[in-house]
């Protein structure tokens, strides 16, 4: 370590007390954080990364019991009293949560909450907080400080609500900030500001960091150094670099495996997935706690463990990630026919879509005249920033919201109409998928009467046995258990709830899904087998699928064609290899150079996109993205509507620029 350590946690240990039982959080954990460092900690849901940084933070639940040391500047915070602690606690120590929304009270206007932190913590006077406050919005890159500082919480961005609870977290120049998964639930350019923003500032306050996520993309952005937890312990640590070409450990190298990015495609090869899930932990277990779902295990894993120095500064429990005694499992790539070769048999038809909300004089244009189709048994990735018309577009396609104007077709048959008008075929041949399982699955039902109630409408299945067979198939197909008839949504984890969905569309055969975002909420290891499950699920049924997403690194993966949208117009589409291997919109260009790259040896420029979208209210006469282009050429841009510039069969973008300019793209 070449810094002296700001913070040193030595045999930690966490236990919660249940009626029943003990469940050990975290179990003996040794980490070091040195001056001016950024520690990144991944692991899946439940494998004690926030619990860790409770314990920090002296916030564990009445019932957990912590021993051991953690050394701040050579204290110990577990000897300290409650208010000896509060000393330390968002002063020194500050910490930045992932939902924001639960982080700032709505009553409460912006620049109270964050006046209140100097006055609390450096007694600073009213004027005084209000001027440490304007500074702290100024370093977060935030315009209009004195008119932000008025608003409330609702009326800011979700981008917004996250830098300014970052701002609240800098205000006493802490000497270390703990940030737990801030950037999961926002674009990708609005990611990458944070994370730069983080990174400038961590250099110029001189703090340390500690960057807790379940992907190492992201962590690699900020981290020095990773530490990989499973299970509440800590099973392998070193430089980003290290941790990415040697992982030592196999849950490690699975981890990393299980994440689509830069040149894995379906087509070539199949997500790594980790069996099982992460089971609670009793006090009486000994031994690797990663044993039970280990594709290299061997005998004497279960005894023989302990965490020793492999390398200068790497730190591993295990070192058979590539055990050549157990061979690696071949996963066999995806070989998914395209039916379309240009024979304009498409199975959806998009001509001049426009969707528009709210009253006349203050319209919402959430889709602006988009026209696109869909060939049979294909997946359309469509990706965007929040606002773009991603969702509604989704919305729309199902039936569940009416459109303004234009038409849509699907096999031929327009179902631009109200949803009541559509048959019940199309109801049937039409399905789609939330983002959050949780609120589209009724927790009074149990899965049985979720999946068959449509098996039932829509199939015309009356009989129960009948129902309850087709059941049982199609939930082995999603890897789901008969046992798993009689539980309610609430008895499910949120994999499990995903693959529930998945079930209850496919139950019925439709040809075209509309996925919204089905994995942006999941664990890598989830989402890798959600991934494979949509492509198996498709290999065998042939249907057609729209995958929205904001993860570009996902839509790659998983598409065959890419739609880029800007507030609620096309900005480019073509086969993913033109739009990922050439991007030519000046947006699409954006958005690939903010996507987190796994492998922490592929440097690219970022391209930070300054500013908010323009007002969805307001007509816009030019292109929509002019006033946040960093390749604007002039007023055409902001006068004149682009139009389509065709550059092959299959990719065209809508953009002011030359082929010539386009063609000077490069990440």
């Amino acid at each position: 370590m070449k810094n002296n350590p700001i913070l040193e946690i030595k045999n930690l240990d966490v236990v919660y007390k249940t009626l029943n039982d003990q469940i050990v959080a975290l179990k003996d954990i040794n980490l070091r954080v040195g001056e001016r460092e950024s520690l990144g900690i991944i692991g899946e849901s439940g494998c004690g990364k926030s619990t860790l940084f409770y314990a920090i933070m002296d916030y564990l639940p009445s019932n957990g019991i912590s021993s051991g040391e953690i050394l701040f500047k050579g204290e110990n915070l577990l000897e300290k009293s409650q208010k000896e602690v509060m000393e330390y606690r968002g002063d020194r120590i500050a910490m930045v949560y992932q939902n924001p929304y639960s982080s700032l009270n709505p009553s409460l206007t912006i620049g109270y909450q964050l006046d209140e932190v100097t006055r609390f913590h450096r007694g600073y006077s009213r004027k005084e907080a209000r001027i440490a406050s304007i500074q702290a919005l100024t370093d977060l890159y935030l315009g209009d400080t004195t008119g932000i500082v008025r608003r409330y919480p609702h009326q800011i961005s979700g981008g917004m609500q996250q830098r300014i609870c970052i701002a609240m977290a800098l205000l006493c120049r802490p000497d270390l900030l703990i940030l737990d998964e801030p950037t999961t639930a926002l674009d990708v350019t609005t990611e990458i500001v944070i994370l730069d923003i983080i990174g400038e500032l961590k250099e110029k306050y001189d703090m340390s960091l500690i960057y807790i996520s379940h992907d190492i993309g992201v962590v690699n952005k900020v981290a020095d150094r990773i530490a990989v937890m499973y299970r509440g312990e800590i099973v392998e640590t070193g430089a980003q670099n290290t941790i990415f070409q040697n992982p030592e450990h196999p849950y490690t190298r699975a981890l990393i495996n299980c994440m689509p990015r830069s040149g894995i495609v379906k087509e070539e090869v199949r997500l790594n997935t980790i069996p099982g899930y992460v089971a609670r932990r009793s006090a009486a277990e000994t031994g690797c706690p990663y044993v039970s779902r280990c594709e290299k295990k061997a005998p004497g894993c279960e005894t023989e463990y302990g965490i020793r120095e492999s390398a200068p500064n790497h730190f591993s429990s295990c070192n058979r990630a590539y055990a050549e005694d157990v061979p690696d499992k071949k996963r066999a790539a995806l070989k998914i026919p395209i039916e379309n070769n240009g024979n304009g048999k498409n199975i959806l038809a998009i001509e001049n879509l426009y969707k528009y909300y709210g009253r006349p004089g203050r319209k919402v244009r959430a889709l602006d005249g988009v026209s696109v189709s869909l060939d049979r048994n294909s997946v359309l990735g469509i990706v965007g920033e929040s606002g773009c018309g991603k969702s509604t577009m989704g919305l729309t396609i199902s039936g569940l919201l009416k459109p303004t104007k234009g038409k849509l077709y699907f096999d031929g048959i327009d179902i631009s109409i109200s949803w009541k008008k559509r048959t019940p075929e199309v109801f049937r041949e039409i399905q789609l998928i939330f983002q959050n399982p949780g609120r589209s699955l009724n927790p009074s039902f149990n899965l049985e009467r979720i999946i068959g109630r449509p098996i039932k409408k829509l199939l015309g299945i009356k009989s129960r046995a009948v129902r309850r067979k087709m059941i049982i198939d199609i939930l082995k197909k999603v890897d789901l258990g008969e046992e798993y008839l009689y539980r309610k949504a609430t008895q499910l984890s949120g994999g499990e709830m995903q693959r529930a969905a998945l079930a209850r569309a496919f139950s019925i055969s439709p040809d075209l899904l509309i996925c919204d975002e089905p994995t942006s909420a999941l664990d890598v290891s989830v989402q890798a087998s959600v991934l494979n499950l949509l492509g198996d699920l498709q290999q065998e049924s042939g249907a057609a699928y729209i995958f929205i997403s904001h993860d570009l690194n996902v839509i790659n993966y998983i598409s065959d064609y890419i739609m880029v949208m800007y507030l609620g117009r096309i900005c480019e589409y073509g086969r993913k290899e033109e739009i990922v291997g050439s991007p030519y919109h000046p947006y699409t260009e954006a958005l690939l150079s903010a996507v987190p790259d796994v492998d922490p040896s592929l440097k690219k420029k970022i391209i930070r996109i300054e500013g908010s979208p323009p007002n969805p209210t307001k007509k816009i006469e030019g292109c929509p993205f002019a006033d946040r282009c960093h390749r604007k050429i002039g007023d055409i841009c902001d006068t004149v509507l682009p139009t389509k510039a065709v550059f092959s069969d299959t990719h065209y973008t809508f953009c002011h620029l030359t082929s010539e300019e386009m063609g000077s793209t490069s990440l």
